[in-house]
């Protein structure tokens, strides 16, 4: 079986450009192995592969340079081994290298390389720039590179003087405006509203390392000027239309008010001939406690009192307080005396116009307990807590006054929520 030497040049000519071949595979390999960092040992076992190789080359040319003639090479390296076994050889050396490189063409497609990631950092929405201890950039995309160049009208080379104007202490463009002494937010001449943000990254292998962000955020502040100048409007149609229920309020009021004289005028013109009537025929005198009770009710309608009867004593009361939106909850019974009747629609009556104009309230709940000394009333509403240090205004007064003169208590509680308490003792005729 013949040697190398012994073989045609042609077929020693192909399997030296084999080789030259598997050389250039092995170089690409070294080149990728060192291009991606992959370790000391893979990078070592490369070069020694292409080492072997190279040494393999150059007893293929001493030889063929023997057998060609050239006498200045005196021995053959490559004499006992046989043809058949240096082109497998050579064949199996190059299918592996071609293995080797499919295989790190689909590692390639797996796996994060440094240009991914500035690829995937470039067409990031947003600017992002990241800089080492020393303030030196190291990774920068296309946005921030441009939102930095408007801020500071010139290209961003340090990350120390970006920091200094973003902290309103460094060089800003003309025609770059501050949106916040706080904050680091800019409103640049073409309209655009950027916020920047500073990171200290937190990772152990890249302590020191810092980071800065800018966002667009033209779209959210413009929005949000939009909706603060759409609740402007509607604070200003709120009052408004406070205003105008007011002035509904005092209306009907004033419509009631009237309606009360006339009723009073007629009641008070029926009582005092109906007396007269007694007086000058000297009746039976138990007809005239009655008719002075009418009179006593009659002298409470005079002060704000709307009750046309005593059976249907709170049926005008809660017709006042449905126009103004407001639903009575009456749970008990209330008290039989007619003088207590009347006051106690009176302070229900007061409790809802307060409601309705203070607390902006929806319902009024009227609590009632009988026991066999008196009536224990106790009176809420669902609109708002009262402001702080409130007090009882004219018309709780009054109700004060009227109800001690009766010899009944009243408290008022403002804290935390309001609440009316009254505490009415039962006559002997109860």
């Amino acid at each position: 079986m013949s040697n190398f030497v012994e073989s045609s040049v042609g077929i020693q000519n192909f399997v030296m450009i084999m080789m030259e071949i598997c050389l250039a595979f092995e170089m690409m390999l070294i080149l990728l192995s060192v291009t991606r960092f992959e370790g000391l040992k893979r990078i070592t076992l490369t070069v020694t592969l292409f080492a072997g190789s190279f040494f393999i080359m150059a007893a293929f040319q001493n030889d063929h340079s023997y057998s060609v003639g050239k006498r200045m090479n005196q021995h053959v390296m490559l004499p006992d081994i046989p043809m058949v076994l240096i082109v497998c050889a050579v064949t199996g050396l190059m299918l592996y290298l071609i293995w080797n490189l499919f295989g790190e063409r689909r590692r390639e497609k797996t796996l994060f390389s440094q240009w991914a990631v500035n690829d995937a950092v470039d067409n990031a929405p947003c600017g992002v720039c990241f800089a080492d201890t020393f303030g030196r950039i190291v990774l920068c995309n296309s946005m921030m590179w441009e939102v930095s160049r408007m801020l500071m009208g010139e290209k961003l080379q340090d990350y120390d003087v970006l920091h200094q104007a973003l902290q309103h202490t460094g060089r800003i463009a003309e025609g770059v405006v501050s949106m916040s002494s706080e904050d680091s937010v800019f409103c640049f001449p073409n309209g655009k509203i950027w916020m920047f943000q500073e990171y200290l990254l937190k990772d152990p292998a890249l302590e020191g390392y810092k980071q800065a962000i800018a966002i667009d955020v033209s779209e959210f502040y413009y929005n949000n000027e939009k909706i603060k100048a759409n609740n402007e409007r509607l604070q200003s149609l709120n009052r408004k239309l406070e205003e105008m229920y007011e002035k509904i309020g005092e209306r009907i009021r004033e419509q009631e008010i009237l309606a009360m004289k006339l009723q009073v005028h007629d009641n008070l013109g029926r009582s005092l001939l109906t007396i007269r009537r007694i007086l000058e025929n000297k009746e039976n005198m138990s007809h005239m406690n009655k008719q002075l009770d009418v009179l006593k009710e009659q002298v409470y309608i005079l002060t704000n009192m709307t009750v046309e009867n005593l059976e249907d004593l709170y049926q005008n009361t809660g017709k006042h307080a449905r126009k103004l939106g407001i639903e009575i909850h009456l749970e008990g019974e209330g008290p039989k005396n007619s003088t207590y009747r009347l006051l106690l629609d009176r302070v229900i009556r007061e409790c809802v116009t307060n409601c309705a104009r203070h607390a902006h309230g929806s319902e009024v709940n009227v609590s009632i307990e009988e026991d066999p000394e008196a009536y224990n009333i106790r009176i809420t509403n669902n609109g708002e807590l009262p402001k702080p240090k409130a007090r009882e205004g004219g018309g709780l007064s009054s109700l004060r006054r009227a109800l001690e003169a009766e010899g009944c208590t009243m408290v008022t509680v403002f804290e935390p929520a309001f609440c009316l308490m009254m505490r009415m003792p039962k006559r002997q005729s109860e």
